[in-house]
Parts: structure tokens; C-alpha cells; sequence
């Protein structure tokens, strides 16, 4: 009996493969999952697989670049509602509902196996920079310069690592409903942030940006 074609478009096929990849990630980590499981969990034939990805590194920078798009659609649909504090307050709450994906512990620890690779680190790299630069947008002006100055950096690398924090804290227990929006909005009203490290210390692995993406293309 012959198999029967996969006549689905090129991008949905393609979207449908990264879902596959995604998961297996999150269920085998990345040194473990191999292209051959990629293919049987996606349903199509290894030399389809290797025409859309040709190694196991371009799948993963595909889930990386689909979760970029997406939480750049994300941002932008929130710009079209909200400003201010109250836009970045939403995408604080949007982060909190993320984090709760199921595949979410896993594919966080996929990529962090891997984040100090070139083209992952900057992968992950343009994400961190899109979110900073939304916040920044929205962070109050000093009123002391009529609001022409620009928005602390600090104060939005501050908000971030909140976020980044807590997407690892996800990764042990799940974060209550609410409460990373009601720290974000606590730091906003001039309450210092909770959990932030130190200017300059590095990056957790695993932050937000380098475990979601794989989730939300599967949205």
C-alpha cells in the first residue's frame, strides 16, 4: 500500500515539524533526541525532515526563531491595547500563563544544554533584546526631563530578570497565579525587585526566552 503524500503547505508542514521537535526536546533533552525520532514523532520520512532541517542544531534554532516571532506578535498585540505599565503588566501575566506549558521544564533544559553555542546564544540573544526593548518603551519617564529622557536600562533589565526568575522557579514548583504580575507591578509602584541579581551577574540558563519559544510554536 502506497503512503500516503503529505500534500500540506509548506509552512504548515514545516510549523507542524517544529511542534514535533519541540516536544521531543522536552521529553529527551537535546543530546538525547535524535533526527530519526523527530521524524516518527512528526509522522513524516527522514529525508523530508532533513529537506526542512538538515541537522538536529537547525531544528532547535527553528524553535528558537518560531517562540522569537511569536513573542514578537505578542508584544505587538499588546501595543495595540495598552501602554505603560499596564502593557508591560500584561506581558508579565502573558509570561506567567506561558511557563505553565507542559513541555515547557523540559525544552528549558533542552536548550540550556546547549545556550553557550554561537548561534544559539545569539538566537536567544535577539529575543532577550526585543523584550528589553519593549519594556524600555513602556517604562515611565522621568518627569524631571518632561519625559524626553530614556527609560532606565537598569530598571528594565531589573523587570526582566523577574521574569527570567521566575521562569527557572517554574522549573521546580509551579509559580502562583498572580504573583509574578503583582511583583512586576510592586516594582513599578517603587518597591525594589525581588530576586534580582546583581548588575552584571550572568544570565540564569533557562530563562523565559530560552524555554518558551519551543511551547508557544505550538500555539
Amino acid at each position: 500500500m502506497a503512503a500516503r503524500r503529505d500534500t500540506r503547505p509548506y509552512e504548515e508542514r514545516r510549523s507542524a515539524i517544529l511542534e514535533s521537535a519541540a516536544a521531543e526536546f522536552a521529553a529527551s533533552g537535546f543530546t538525547a533526541a535524535t533526527m530519526a525520532s523527530i521524524h516518527r514523532r512528526a509522522g513524516i520520512s527522514s529525508g523530508t525532515l532533513f529537506h526542512y532541517f538538515p541537522t538536529k542544531i537547525d531544528l532547535l534554532l527553528g524553535v528558537l526563531d518560531a517562540g522569537r516571532r511569536d513573542t514578537e506578535r505578542t508584544l505587538q498585540a499588546i501595543e495595540a491595547e495598552a501602554a505603560g505599565a499596564a502593557a508591560i503588566l500584561r506581558y508579565a501575566s502573558h509570561v506567567e500563563t506561558e511557563i505553565t506549558d507542559a513541555i515547557y521544564p523540559g525544552l528549558v533544559r533542552a536548550v540550556a544544554d546547549v545556550e553557550r553555542l554561537p548561534q544559539v546564544a545569539e538566537a536567544l540573544a535577539v529575543e532577550t533584546a526585543l523584550i528589553d526593548a519593549f519594556i524600555r518603551r513602556h517604562l515611565p519617564q522621568d518627569p524631571e526631563h518632561s519625559g524626553t529622557a530614556a527609560p532606565d536600562a537598569s530598571a528594565a533589565r531589573a523587570i526582566r530578570w523577574m521574569l527570567d526568575g521566575a521562569s527557572t522557579d517554574a522549573l521546580v514548583e509551579p509559580v502562583p497565579a498572580g504573583s509574578l504580575e503583582r511583583s512586576v507591578a510592586r516594582f513599578l509602584d517603587g518597591g525594589p525587585p525581588r530576586g534580582a541579581p546583581a548588575e552584571g551577574a550572568p544570565r540564569r540558563a533557562g530563562h523565559p526566552q530560552a524555554g518558551a519559544p519551543a511551547a508557544r510554536s505550538r500555539r
